[in-house]
């Protein structure tokens, strides 16, 4: 497919993080661009500030013989009426997969993969190997201040982009280089367990071309199971790897250590977002620049001015009916994340009570890893366990015998509270508050609303 012979072209879950980031890249190209989502946002809102023409439900109309080509997102059921419309005039119809796909074709493209860290390693890829001059083209899953969006229109032949596994999806894109940050139990309503999961990554890895570099996580006991690929090289935050760190400091605001290279000193670097697992995120980046060539006194500075994620710890400010508390959004959503995630506020706020409020998303996830997140809150001193996000799309029915209020009664601590709804969450929030709390607004579904209007 030639992008240029694009001229109209319709989106469907506009709204979602990376069909949007394919909107914005046709209206900069541009092209004629309509899209639809099933609710209104602040991306549906900022695409249509950009020119292009959103409905929020659904709208036939918005298809004809003229419309070029029509991508639609993971979350787009089969039966979907403008899906089904662009079928029976027999247009040329993508999954946002299968056009990252054909974008990735022909590039020195640079995959980033992984159960978690997918959208906060290729973000900070994409920032650093733009700061160090090669003009990469970038789109992520979540919106970087840096860009102004979540896509980066570069001129180079490097493009940086998330290879998701849901669904296998990341089976579809073509890698120069592949980032891999973990592998663990999760999709479970298309996986038949981590197997499976495992033999889905192999089949990924083994699509690594023999000019291209995998910087992979040893510290992860499920890639080290892997078939490693002759260029595959190890980055590990315990142990001496390809590359390593040493002189490992933990402070409130930010982590500094030294890189390794084997025994090569590579220099001192500081992280200043928090989690460990983002200074393995960072180390994997640090080596893909090491190996490209680049100043690492100016991969130093980019390391350290990282930031500005939307919902990945992103902190929103003081809350409006509480000055001294303070607000924080995250994506977070499978179990093992969170407790590293909680464990992360509490390296970098070590002076505030942890105040948590969770929604899990989707009732397929919370039910088969119901064991895992029994265990997952404790880093929390207070936690309002929202009920379970429906994705759209991906709603079972027999999945519904699970609730948020089964995980509160099977932990059965006073520090979990169930709630059933967002108003329910804000007034419990009103009434659990103390002075000096970080409250850390958590989940992949509509609970980043709530924060942002306690702000």
């Amino acid at each position: 497919m030639n992008l240029n012979n694009l001229k109209k072209i319709h989106l469907i879950g506009c709204g979602g993080s990376g069909v949007s980031a394919v909107a914005r890249m046709m209206l900069k190209l541009g092209r004629q661009v309509s899209g639809s989502d099933l609710f209104r946002s602040d991306i549906t809102d900022s695409l249509q500030a950009l020119g292009a023409d959103i409905v929020i439900g659904h709208d036939v109309n918005k298809l004809s013989p003229k419309t070029d080509l029509v991508i639609y997102s993971a979350a787009v059921p089969p039966d979907d009426q403008e899906l089904s419309q662009a079928k029976k005039l027999d247009l040329e119809i993508l999954s946002y997969a299968e056009f990252l796909g054909l974008l990735s074709t022909g590039k020195k493209t640079i995959a980033v993969c992984g159960t978690n860290g997918k959208t906060t390693t290729s973000a900070m890829c994409g920032k650093i190997l733009a700061e160090l001059g090669l003009d990469p083209t970038v789109i992520i899953g979540s919106e970087l201040k840096n860009f102004q969006g979540n896509y980066r229109a570069g001129q180079s032949k490097y493009f940086v982009l998330e290879a998701d596994e849901y669904k296998a999806n990341m089976l579809k894109i073509k890698p120069w280089s592949i980032l891999l940050t973990s592998i663990e139990e999760d999709h479970l309503d298309f996986y038949q367990n981590l197997s499976d999961i495992i033999r889905h990554f192999q089949l990924f890895v083994d699509q690594l071309p023999a000019d291209g570099w995998m910087f992979y996580n040893a510290d992860d006991r499920n890639i080290i199971k892997l078939k490693l690929p002759a260029r595959a090289l190890s980055c590990s935050l315990r142990r001496p790897a390809d590359y390593w760190l040493k002189c490992f400091q933990k402070n409130p605001g930010c982590y500094r250590f030294t890189a390794m290279h084997l025994s090569e000193n590579l220099g001192q670097f500081t992280v200043t977002i928090p989690g460990e697992y983002n200074v393995l995120n960072a180390l994997l980046v640090i080596a893909l620049c090491h190996k490209l060539k680049l100043d690492l006194n100016k991969a130093r500075r980019a390391v350290e001015n990282f930031g500005g994620l939307r919902r990945r710890f992103e902190v929103l400010g003081p809350m409006k009916q509480a000055q001294d508390v303070l607000v924080a959004s995250d994506y977070t959503h499978h179990p093992s994340a969170i407790a590293k995630t909680l464990q992360a506020a509490k390296d970098f706020y070590p002076n505030r009570r942890l105040f948590l409020v969770y929604q899990p998303h989707q009732h397929d996830r919370t039910k088969k890893l119901f064991e895992q997140f029994l265990t997952c809150f404790v880093k929390a001193d207070l936690t309002i366990l929202q009920e379970i996000y429906d994705v759209p799309g991906r709603q079972y029915a027999e999945d519904k015998t699970v609730s948020s209020k089964n995980l509160v009664e099977a932990i059965n601590q006073p520090n979990m509270i169930y709630s059933p709804d967002a108003v329910a969450s804000k007034k419990l929030i009103l009434n659990h508050l103390k002075p000096q709390d970080l409250l850390l607004i958590m989940g992949a579904g509509d609970i980043d609303r709530l924060a942002r209007e306690l702000v």
